[in-house]
């Protein structure tokens, strides 16, 4: 009888010949059950039930009297039927659990959601933000919007999952996609496989282009043979030595008391010192072959030091790695041990964007190896045409403190240094800085009132540069890396892609503001890597002849 069922339907991989392919092959002794419907033929697989103790229940039961008895049963079920020309598997319970995750196809469910969500009617979706860190957010609003209301940036945001209300009624009445369909609807048996025939029409469909029409731009490779293709790929260039191609950099933020690394385990007590452009510690470590490479890099640690020596941070050699190529006229990406593909046009406009951007001349001295930020903005600030405002920080009401920038020109730049010591990380926080820095010099007086007297504290006679109201055409931002080579005039190139991202949307809104936006690299020693002294050589006894004995008697 017909009644309103929620389920979760997979589309399985067209590979599979039967039934029992889709399961995993440890699934363990399980029941089946034939399945005729609907003109389909099927299997539906269900696990013994377990009985458990809540654990609600073994919190409160030795406190309560008489004590709390009260058990449960969970079940695991999966029916696996073919429709269409396809496979799919539909679960109850925890059924997913018994699926293969190599079986079945990956963003399906979103898919369908994009094309058969009406996009006025949405209710929710979980996104991956790219920054300084893996920001996952599951965003819901109180009554169903269109995507706007759920605030995504479209750049920066990777949508893993999507849900609202079904434009047809005839299909149901709420969907939520990621890699299964949750469909919730009015069902029986003989229905199942019509509503399954239907999901991978709306799989197929385009659609979803008008309404989300970024959505491509970005998408995690999550299906596990792709995902280990990609892997064998990137340990042979790892085995033929071809390093050139990677970055290998802290997948966080780095903070000031780093300020060197070791690998670990130990090989002659060899240390990388700023590993994130060079990649001698991989040269050293990892052996020459795929397979063997790939293993390595799993294996090896970067240890993170402070001046002490001490170890403040560890990370696998995998997730430091940062490799960019192109598979099928798509750029991949490795970032963070993650792997994503770039729609070929939007890698180009953030490539074409990030190579406009030009230094801005300032004299600013290049830095030493090893050097912290604030003793490099110091040094530079002896040259009378800057004024130092590293550190000093303006506090407004209900504001966190805010520095204006790390270096004020003689010109009227506000110069934003920061060591490029990871990923996404140190430019965030510098672009960020900037960004919150520029809204408040031309929206806030207070804001302005405090900098020019930390500008006439620092540098009597430059707080005239400072206008009542100010106006952007008067000032410059300038974001400094410190970089870890001698200059190349294009310091944008190397950043690592979702780094460019970043940096185009947040440079874009600084020059629709009115400001001009500089890119600086400020240059190093080379990278160096140290050994461990040698142990001094044995030293040999002198040769000396020996006593002859007298053969005499």
């Amino acid at each position: 009888m017909p009644g309103v069922y929620t389920v979760s339907i997979y589309l399985l991989k067209p590979d599979i010949g039967r039934a029992r392919d889709a399961l995993r092959d440890d699934a363990g002794e399980l029941s089946e059950h034939r399945f005729n419907a609907g003109g389909a033929d099927g299997v539906v697989f269900v696990a013994p039930a377990s009985d458990s103790e809540p654990e609600w229940v073994t919190l409160v039961k030795p406190a309560t009297q008489p004590p709390v008895q009260q058990r449960s049963q969970s079940t695991s079920a999966v029916l696996v039927l073919r429709t269409a020309g396809r496979w799919f598997a539909v679960t109850f319970g925890y059924g997913r659990t018994l699926l293969d995750p190599a079986r079945y196809v990956r963003r399906f469910g979103l898919r369908v959601a994009l094309n058969a969500v009406d996009p006025a009617r949405l209710r929710g979706a979980q996104a991956r933000t790219f920054s300084d860190h893996a920001l996952h957010t599951q965003r819901q609003i109180s009554r169903l919007s269109r995507i706007e209301a759920l605030e995504l940036d479209v750049e920066r945001d990777l949508v893993t999952a999507l849900g609202g209300t079904l434009a047809d009624e005839t299909l149901g009445n709420r969907i939520d996609g990621r890699d299964a369909v949750r469909l919730t609807a009015e069902l029986d048996a003989a229905g199942l496989p019509g509503k399954c025939a239907r999901l991978l029409l709306e799989s197929q469909a385009t659609r979803y282009k008008d309404a989300f029409p970024w959505i491509d731009t970005i998408e995690e490779v999550t299906d596990p043979i792709e995902v280990a293709d990609l892997e064998s790929r990137a340990a042979e260039r790892l085995g033929r030595r071809s390093f050139a191609d990677f970055d290998l950099f802290p997948p966080e933020l780095v903070s000031e008391e780093v300020v060197g690394y070791r690998v670990w385990p130990s090989h002659g007590g060899r240390i990388v010192i700023e590993p994130d452009i060079s990649l001698l510690g991989l040269a050293v470590h990892i052996p020459m072959s795929g397979k063997n490479a790939r293993e390595a890099v799993a294996r090896h640690r970067l240890v993170a030091l402070n001046a002490a020596g001490e170890e403040v941070a560890r990370w696998s050699f995998w997730d430091c790695l940062h490799l960019e190529f192109a598979v099928n006229s798509a750029r991949v990406v490795l970032d963070d041990g993650r792997w994503y593909r770039i729609d070929k046009r939007f890698a180009a406009d953030v490539d074409a964007f990030a190579a406009t951007l030009q230094p801005s001349g300032l004299p600013l001295p290049p830095a030493i190896r090893n050097e912290p930020e604030r003793d490099y903005n110091a040094r530079a600030a002896h040259d009378p045409r800057f004024a130092l405002l590293d550190q000093k920080t303006i506090r407004l009401p209900a504001r966190t403190a805010i520095e204006a920038c790390d270096l004020f020109s003689d010109a009227g730049h506000l110069v934003h240094v920061k060591r490029r010591k990871g990923g996404s990380g140190p430019l965030s926080h510098l672009i960020g800085q900037a960004s919150v820095s520029a809204d408040l010099l031309l929206d806030d007086p207070a804001f302005r009132v405090k900098l020019r007297d930390l500008l006439k504290t620092e540098r009597p006679g430059f707080e005239r540069h400072i206008a009542e109201p100010a106006q952007a055409s008067h000032h410059s931002i300038v974001l400094a890396l410190i970089t870890n080579i001698a200059a190349t005039g294009k310091p944008a190139a190397a950043l690592p892609f979702f780094t460019k991202v970043f940096l185009r949307q947040n440079v874009r809104r600084l020059q629709h503001m009115g400001f001009d936006v500089f890119l600086d690299e400020i240059p190093v020693a080379p990278l160096q890597v140290s050994s461990a002294p040698p142990r001094p050589a044995r030293r040999r006894r002198p040769a000396t002849s020996r006593p002859t004995r007298s053969t005499s008697r």
